[in-house]
């Protein structure tokens, strides 16, 4: 991979091949509107034959193993290649890892082989639009009935519930503990949907659920009733490090083109790429890509290993997050005007590096929760 910009540390030579075929795989849609739904899905069967769907999941259920560093090295090689392989983030990184955790071994023999092989399709319905990052004022509830369940409320905001074949819904057990996990075959049949149109184009469509008498039967719970919570922290965590991946990816796509138009583009008889206005500030991204990538890998290692949880993802989330966004907004600012036409093709990224600031997790609430475990500060909510 040429240039400084895609040299990556702390690879063992196996994770380096590894990381050029996910590079390789993802160059082939460079260019390509991250809302072209003909090349997601030609994309998906590419990732597909190159077996990255098994990315953590054990062998035992079909994978590839289940540390997931090498996921979140594909996540951030595709994303610095121009186009994410985000459906990874939803089947493999949250819904995978929840069932791998939290489910019965019947659940995990269903679906997990189907995950590692990219034949299923998954959504996660957790946030509603009174709740927001608060999921304890979750107002879509589950009451029993017989030996089963009755599920009320409303989500929004629903990630890819048009394209999944099944997905993991949250509801709020009031009588039997709180929050639980359930697990929806074939959702489209039974929830109503309703598109939320979003402002900028992204990979996959959002959706708000209205959830009307679902019923469910006993063996939709997926781990512990009312322990929820426990099942989904290990998702959440996975998720922040995906999500960190995806920025620092996207911020290297960006200083990656940003370095070679200034290379090429002269003023004043002279590459812009001479003047230190726009040097330094391409210099300081190389400096924060760098760093954000240190702490990512320490943060994706140490989950796999047992070692590191929220305080770490989050750091890791926030660190990738703000030094994409930075690289991208100073690619924008180095090719000028043209760097708004669709030929150049860097609004996209921008906008979805910006909108990971604030998804999964805000920067401020990471923040609080940065300073209450990590320095030990005093609770404010």
């Amino acid at each position: 991979m040429p240039g400084p910009v895609h040299v990556l540390t702390g690879l063992t030579d196996e994770e380096q091949q590894f990381a050029e075929v996910a590079y390789e795989i993802a160059s082939g849609f460079a260019g390509r509107s991250f809302g072209d739904r003909a090349a997601l899905d030609a994309y998906w069967d590419e990732c597909r034959r190159a077996d990255m769907c098994g990315l953590g999941v054990p062998e035992e259920y079909g994978g590839a193993g289940e540390d997931l560093f090498p996921l979140v090295l594909a996540t951030e090689r595709t994303s610095a290649a121009g186009f994410p392989a985000t459906r990874l983030l939803l089947g493999q990184g949250m819904c995978g890892r929840i069932l791998l955790r939290a489910g019965n071994e019947e659940q995990r023999r269903r679906w997990l082989p189907r995950v590692a092989s990219g034949s299923v399709r998954f959504s996660f319905g957790l946030t509603e639009a009174e709740a927001g990052s608060n999921a304890l004022k979750m107002r879509t509830t589950a009451r029993r009935k017989g030996d089963g369940w009755v599920l009320n409320g409303e989500k929004t905001y629903i990630t890819a519930f048009d394209e999944c074949d099944v997905m993991l819904l949250v509801a709020n057990a009031p009588h039997d503990g709180g929050i639980t996990l359930f697990i929806v075959d074939d959702p489209q049949s039974k929830i109503a949907a309703q598109p939320v149109q979003l402002g900028m184009t992204i990979y996959e469509r959002h959706y708000t659920l209205f959830i009307d008498d679902l019923q469910l039967g006993p063996d939709a719970v997926v781990g512990e009733v009312g322990k929820g919570f426990r099942a989904m922290f290990a998702a959440l965590n996975c998720e922040r490090l995906l999500v960190g991946a995806q920025a620092l990816g996207l911020g290297r796509y960006g200083l990656r083109r940003a370095v070679g138009y200034a290379k090429e583009r002269e003023v004043f008889d002279a590459p812009i790429g001479s003047h230190q206005a726009v040097q330094h500030p391409l210099a300081e991204s190389y400096v924060q890509l760098e760093a954000a990538w240190a702490l990512l890998v320490c943060a994706a290692r140490g989950y796999s290993e047992g070692k590191a949880g929220g305080k770490l993802a989050n750091a890791a989330k926030l660190a990738c997050a703000d030094a994409g966004f930075y690289a991208l907004d100073r690619a924008l600012q180095t090719f000028g005007g043209s760097g708004y036409t669709a030929d150049v093709g860097l609004l996209e990224p921008y906008l979805v590096a910006r909108l990971l600031k604030s998804v999964p997790v805000s920067r401020e609430l990471a923040l609080n929760q940065i300073a209450t475990e990590g320095l030990g500060l005093p609770r404010s909510y």
